[in-house]
């Protein structure tokens, strides 16, 4: 499906069910990337939002327990102080709450459900952007100092 034939679609959805601007959800989602419509359109939508909560997660969950990180990682997360934990604590404790119920609507689901869920996910996304933003400076600040420390200290087995 081309990506105003699906705008199109979206657009009448969010007509009926309020949902947010389609620019907003896509800017948020990357929801313009759906190839087909399933026949199920609004569980279309709510999995790819679902996927960018879950990629969240599993950052967050390599940045709390590092012992499967990468070496590239595991340099950036030597220097988590607590403030960062209580930012890595608040979006691990709203995301992990969608994931849990998207695993429910997997199983089984109504059509406003998924129009519930979709608002749910959008809502709890936008009031976690400032964590979200302060989970990536961590790893920006951690690159910086290690970028701009000696080279012989770069070692992360140190």
């Amino acid at each position: 499906m081309k990506l105003e034939e699906f705008k199109k679609i979206y657009e009448e959805l969010e007509k009926k069910h309020n949902l947010p601007k389609f620019d907003e959800m896509n800017s948020a989602f990357d929801i313009g990337k759906i190839k087909r419509n399933s026949g199920t359109i609004l569980r279309d939508l709510r999995n790819i939002m679902i996927e960018k909560v879950s990629y969240y997660i599993r950052l967050v969950e390599v940045m709390i327990s590092p012992s499967q990180a990468s070496p590239t990682l595991m340099m950036l997360l030597k220097e988590i102080t607590k403030d960062d934990k209580k930012s890595l604590d608040s979006v691990f404790t709203a995301f992990i709450g969608l994931e849990i119920e998207n695993y429910k609507m997997n199983i089984s689901s109504k059509h406003s459900d998924e129009v519930d869920f979709i608002l749910k996910i959008y809502k709890t996304w936008n009031e976690n952007i400032q964590e979200l933003n302060s989970i990536v400076s961590i790893l920006e600040r951690n690159w910086k100092q290690i970028n701009n420390s000696p080279k012989q200290s770069r070692n992360y087995f140190n």
